[in-house]
């Protein structure tokens, strides 16, 4: 009995060091985005280096970070499979590796703070992520 107590103490822990966690505020259009999750940039197809926020309605927030340093930020409306681009060189991204790795995706964390507008959308964020795969 003891033996499955620390069997199950040590899943649930596993599993809630899993999820992603984020803070702070996103605004889409003048409205709240509330993040339900964030993904590492490396789980998409092709991979970037950045992070997509992802809220309840399926609506998907994308900060990538460019080899300049720069960021480009992009909309996604629910079950979009193309962005449109809202912003670029309208904020700041800190990406950082963290040391576990989900389904081959290494999760990440960091910070983004970003006043973005273009394609008829703005985008306002201040935000952290960790977790995030």
């Amino acid at each position: 009995m003891r033996g499955t107590i620390v069997c199950l103490t040590i899943v649930l822990a596993a599993l809630l060091a899993c999820k992603s966690k984020s803070t702070g505020t996103v605004t889409v259009d003048g409205a709240p985005f509330t993040i339900k999750t964030c993904r590492s940039g490396e789980a998409n197809i092709p991979k970037f280096d950045g992070v997509d926020f992802l809220d309840e309605s399926g609506r998907r927030v994308r900060f990538l970070l460019q080899s300049t340093g720069q960021i480009r930020t992009f909309f996604f409306a629910p079950n979009a499979t193309q962005g449109e681009l809202v912003g670029e060189n309208c904020g700041t991204l800190s990406v950082t590796r963290q040391n576990s790795t989900i389904n081959n995706v290494t999760n990440v964390k960091g910070s983004v703070s970003a006043n973005c507008t273009g394609a008829g959308h703005v985008i306002v964020a201040t935000a952290t992520f960790e977790g995030c795969h």
